[in-house]
């Protein structure tokens, strides 16, 4: 009787151990730097020009990717992203770029966001060149492994904005 006592008092112990050992917060990783996020948003513009746009926009995706375009409904999670840049569309190097003029990221080092202006040289329909301007909104999500996917990005047209060419 006794030895069971010890026994259910052992196991009694080890559950509030457990117990206290699940609700203690886990260790914190870094803090985020506002500079890594700025560079990863640079890099997948580079990326997009490279490589092009299919390539990028799907690379630095997080899964529950949600991608809004002007005109169109929005895209949902990577699957679907997939999917519509497997539309038959040029690839190859993309005139689109971009550059992040804002970043914050919020106060748990989890989330942030870039705002900057885009520009795309294209073609009129009379054939003459042309710059079509706007800006963005990305918001990212930090991974497990410190790097960061968009987990959200949208744009609209604008005029051109002050010292762009």
């Amino acid at each position: 009787m006794i030895i069971h006592k010890i026994k259910v008092g052992i196991l009694a112990v080890s559950c509030i151990g457990l117990l206290i050992g699940c609700t203690r917060e886990a260790p914190t990783s870094p803090p985020a730097d506002p500079e890594v996020l700025l560079e990863t948003d640079r890099a997948f513009c580079q990326r997009s020009l490279e490589a092009g746009m299919k390539v990028a926009f799907v690379e630095y995706a997080d899964s529950a990717v949600i991608k809004m375009d002007d005109g169109r409904l929005a895209v949902r999670g990577l699957d679907s992203l997939k999917a519509v840049w497997a539309a038959p569309r040029p690839d190859g190097p993309s005139p689109l770029s971009w550059e992040p003029q804002h970043v914050e990221i919020s106060s748990s080092g989890d989330m942030g966001f870039t705002f900057g202006y885009w520009r795309f040289p294209a073609k009129t329909e009379t054939g003459n060149d042309t710059l079509y301007y706007g800006n963005y909104v990305s918001i990212w999500k930090r991974q497990r492994d410190g790097s960061w996917k968009y987990v959200l990005d949208t744009g609209t047209d604008t005029p051109r904005p002050d010292g762009w060419e």
